[in-house]
């Protein structure tokens, strides 16, 4: 095992999980006909565009060129006010311009198959939702995008209190990075004897993952609806809200296997019990909740039409 690949998931653009191995913004979604995201949106002039833009098709990958992804998108991890610069598929630039996680696009086809290179400018003071009208204009504009939303029913999950009550813990004092003498172990860019990242001294928030699909996640003064966001359509592919009754604020760690969790949700057995816990076996058996299979209504996002190729700059 490789006791030094470990990715610190913290800062930056959250991980996008889109169709052609990006990331895809993730975004906290809650079951219901319109979200807040979309509610938002509303009160954009919609009329907004950028000062400056470029859309062009990226060149094929040389296997040479790490692949570029987005910055720029405004929020509090923005360290690039004023522009955004992206080589995505369609796809993953639709996720950022809607604001949506992957789930909420219907029928993907073949959006990914096409990359762009983006590049724009606007006032460094621009919102989330006004630069998300900015994008979905020029996506308009550049590639003929059309779409419409409709309401469809979907595999949904739902978190509730298991048997035996939670096993977390109220939230405690922030506890701060230990001293230089601190064992190495505690380092984050180490694993465990059983292949799970090791999380640093104290208990802030903290997200590892390595290679082989080993997930850690730590969150701090959070509530039991943080924690469903956190874990939700990332890890599940669908909304996963919170239905404990539990309103306080907690810390909780929790250690998953993505292989194992795939196939969970196919309904086949893991193929090596090595690989580690599920997240539904994880939730139940470290933080004393369970999570159930439902189906539900959400509004998804339908694209009527979009180019392959941008008009000429």
């Amino acid at each position: 095992m490789n006791e030094r690949i470990v990715k610190n998931l913290n800062g930056g653009t959250k991980a996008l999980l889109a169709a052609a191995g990006l990331f895809a913004v993730a975004w906290p979604i809650a079951i219901s006909l319109l979200d807040g995201a979309t509610l938002r949106a509303q009160t954009v002039s919609p009329t907004l565009t950028f000062e400056v833009a470029s859309v062009r098709l990226a060149p094929p990958p040389d296997g040479r060129t790490p692949a570029r992804r987005s910055s720029g998108v405004p929020g509090p991890n923005n360290n690039d006010p004023g522009r955004f610069s992206a080589r995505l598929p369609v796809l993953n630039l639709l996720l950022i311009a809607y604001d949506i996680p992957i789930y909420r696009l219907s029928e993907e086809s073949d959006l990914y198959l096409e990359r762009l290179d983006v590049e724009v400018k606007m006032p460094v003071d621009t919102t989330r939702e006004q630069f998300n009208v900015m994008l979905q204009n020029l996506l308009a504009d550049r590639l003929g995008l059309k779409v419409h939303w409709a309401t469809q029913q979907i595999e949904t999950y739902t978190l509730v209190v298991a048997k035996g009550g939670p096993k977390f813990k109220v939230a405690a004092p922030y506890s701060p990075q230990a001293s230089d003498d601190a064992s190495r172990s505690d380092t984050p860019d180490r694993v465990g004897p059983y292949g799970f990242p090791i999380p640093p001294a104290g208990n802030g928030p903290w997200r590892g993952a390595t290679p082989g699909g080993k997930i850690g996640l730590r969150g701090h003064n959070e509530t039991v609806a943080e924690l469903a966001r956190a874990i939700g359509s990332q890890t599940l592919g669908a909304p996963l809200t919170d239905a404990t009754g539990l309103t306080g604020k907690y810390d909780y760690t929790i250690f998953w296997s993505t292989t194992a969790t795939d196939a969970a949700r196919r309904g086949t057995p893991a193929t090596d019990d090595s690989d580690g816990p599920s997240i539904f076996d994880a939730v139940q058996e470290q933080l004393g909740l369970k999570i159930e299979k439902r189906k539900g209504p959400v509004q998804m996002l339908v694209v009527d039409h979009v180019e392959k190729k941008p008009t000429e700059n």
